[in-house]
């Protein structure tokens, strides 16, 4: 079973049970397949500390409530 780390709490769990993320061309989504991804645990979608490693790794200012809607709905 491959193990990931969660880039907010940097805990080790199944990546099944992770949510595989990217930024792309500055823009924060899901993972599509081709590109350097991160990982996030199901905790940590709630995070205080998300949207500030989220703009770190984007190098991007993306409101709050994007990143929970891509989160949630996928989009």
């Amino acid at each position: 079973m491959t193990e990931r780390m969660c880039v907010v709490c940097r805990e080790r769990l199944p990546q099944k049970e992770m949510l595989r993320l990217q930024c792309k061309n500055g823009e924060f989504l899901r993972f599509e397949g081709i590109g350097r991804s991160f990982y996030l645990c199901t905790n940590c979608k709630n995070s205080k500390k998300l949207d500030k490693i989220i703009k770190r790794i984007c190098k991007k200012n993306i409101s709050i409530e994007n990143i929970k809607e891509i989160i949630v709905y996928g989009n």
